[in-house]
Order: structure tokens, then sequence, then C-alpha cells
């Protein structure tokens, strides 16, 4: 068994990897076209400009389904192609997905979803759903399907430890995943398992979200027992807010959370809302059709119960770091955990030259 120094240096090295793994969060709605020859549908993400589609291979239900090759085209043009296994008019399973640029996604897919993972984690991975029920939209951008759940990635034996994955804003689980793989390959060899949380939606971390985390961290640790003295939390975007945050509430008032984190990490991650709130209402003021501007600030006032000006210690409460604050508010609750925040390297060149909005 490895000591307690020798865990801790496991710790740094994956969270030292997850510099090299910061990627945008991805919205996933997307549509579905029918082949008129075969009366087959398919789904195309939404990003992709396909208006038309070829299927050859079987169908279920008017939905492409087992192996066969999909063609997108647009205004008579092809502009992609996967060849591989389909399920529910969706990539899943192997497949390759090629674009007009001739860039290929190629290795496993789930429900649409590239899911990149070696063949050996991804016999172990599990999806655990804890509700069928999402009413509050806790979880977005997976064509209003309803399901809460969690990934887990399990190594066999004696699990060491656990690494907490938090998505970014509209970011799926799968793209989460698959942009960490190096990570989740790293902790399953070292015998800690990966669990990635299906929450990616709101900019505050309302007790209703931490619920549903305590629920999905708790069911992970009793399901494949979990050290609860040994995970580690973090996330990208809204994640690595929510992760700052809730390792905060569990130093404050450990009644609060399932775990106490062993050490938390941020990538790219705001954590001053005060800030962000007056910075989306600059964006606003310069470009009044920026849609992430006016949902930012009607999330905020909807969850603060209006302005920073009006409920500033409601803004103050969901910061992991209040900037006007002497003790920078809630960070006080990290001084004895190991923390870690990626963020751009040059953020007051893109600030300067690409009209960046400063979100910590």
């Amino acid at each position: 068994m490895k000591s307690g120094k020798q865990t801790k240096i496991i710790w740094l090295l994956l969270l030292n990897i997850l510099c090299c793994h910061i990627m945008q969060a991805q919205e996933t709605e997307g549509l579905f076209l029918k082949d008129l020859k075969s009366n087959c549908t398919v789904w195309f993400k939404h990003t992709y400009a396909e208006d038309s589609v070829t299927w050859s291979g079987a169908c279920e239900n008017n939905l492409a389904s087992g192996y066969g090759t999909m063609e997108g085209f647009t205004k008579g043009q092809q502009t992609s192609s996967y060849v591989g296994e389909m399920q529910n008019g969706k990539p899943h399973g192997k497949g390759i997905f090629t674009m007009g640029n001739n860039r290929k996604l190629e290795g496993n897919f789930s429900n649409g979803e590239p899911l990149f993972l070696s063949d050996e984690c991804l016999k172990l991975l599990y999806k655990n759903s804890i509700s069928e029920t999402d009413s509050s939209e806790i979880y977005v951008g997976d064509n209003n399907l309803k399901q809460l759940y969690y990934h887990a990635v399990v190594p066999i034996g004696k699990i060491k430890g656990a690494v907490v994955l938090m998505p970014g804003t509209w970011e799926t689980t799968e793209h989460l995943i698959s942009s960490t793989q190096t990570l989740c390959e790293l902790a399953y060899k070292n015998n800690m398992t990966v669990i990635a949380l299906s929450i990616n939606q709101r900019l505050t971390l309302t007790d209703a979200i931490v619920s549903v985390m305590n629920k999905m961290i708790g069911d992970a640790i009793l399901k494949y027992s979990i050290p609860k003295d040994k995970i580690v939390i973090g996330g990208w975007s809204m994640g690595g807010l929510f992760s700052l945050r809730y390792t905060e509430l569990a130093n404050q008032d450990a009644t609060k959370t399932v775990i106490k984190p062993a050490a938390v990490f941020s990538c790219d991650g705001p954590s001053d809302l005060i800030n962000i709130y007056n910075k989306f209402q600059m964006k606003l003021r310069k470009y009044p059709d920026n849609s992430e501007a006016a949902y930012g600030i009607k999330d905020l006032e909807k969850y603060c119960g209006g302005s920073p000006e009006l409920v500033q210690e409601k803004y103050i409460y969901y910061s992991s770091f209040t900037y006007s604050k002497p003790d920078g508010g809630n960070a006080k609750y990290l001084i004895n955990t190991p923390v870690r925040i990626y963020n751009d390297l040059d953020a007051n060149w893109w600030m300067e030259n690409r009209d960046w909005i400063c979100t910590t």
C-alpha cells in the first residue's frame, strides 16, 4: 500500500495533467434528419450544417441502428460521414466521424458524443442514475432528457481514492471524460475512481445543487467503497467555481456536504460573482445581442434575488472569493486545503485584444 506521501504525489500528478486538458464547454443540442429514401432518421449535433442525410444500415423504429454508413450533405455537397455503430439514430459504440475539413474523430461514442478512453477503462465505465427527473434543469444540452446521473471509471481491486470532475456550463459528462482522458487513465492505473457529475447549469451553487452533488458522491462512495477522506474535486468554468465553493462549505460546516475534499482545483473558472455580473453588464451595453451576458445576468438575478446593489450578501455567499472583502470572503475557508487554479496564461492580452471578460 502506498504511503500518505505517495498518495499526495499521485494527486499532484493528476492535477498537473489538467493544465493540458482545459477545453471549452460544448453545447450538444442537435436535430434529427431523415433519409428520404430509406425513411430512416439520423441525429446531428446542432453545430453541424447538414441539411440532408443518407444512411446505409439497419433501422429500428425509423432510427438508424447497428453498423452502417451515414453521409451528411449541405446544399447537396457532402460535408460529413460516419462509419460505425449507431443506436437510436446516434453514434453509439466504435466508429469514425469525418467532417468536411477531413478532421476525424475515431474511437468510442456514447449517445452521439465522443467518449474516448482506453478499451480497458471503457469496460469499467459505469453510468449510475440517481434521478429520472430534472425539473430545475440542472443538467442541460442533452436533448431534453431529464436523467440526472454520474459516470464512474472504477478500477478493479481496492479503491485508494477518487477524483470528482465537474463539467463546465453546457458540457456533457462524455465530453468532460474525453477531454481529460489522460487524467482518467492515470487515476485508473493508481486505483483511483473518476466520477463525472451531470451538473452543467447555473451560476450559483444553491442548496438544491449541493444536495444533488451529495447524493451522487454519496452513492459512489457506498457503491464502490471509496475512502471519504481521499477524494479530490475540481471542474471547468462554472464547475470550477462549484468545486471551490463546495469545498468551502465542507470546511465551514461539515454537516452540509457528504465529504470534505482532500484537495480542490478550478480550471478557467470564475470566483467573484459581483465582478462577473458587472462584466456581463459592460458586455451587454457594448453588444446588446450577446446571449452569454444576457443569460448570466438573468440567472444571477434569479438565484441571488436581484442585482449586487440590492442583494450584495447573496453574491458574496455564492462566490468562492470576493475582491472587496479584506479576507477574500469565502476564500478564508480554503486556507487549510490544497488548491490549484488554472487560468489563461495572458489574461491581459485577451482582455485588450479579444474583448475577453475577466471572471476572477
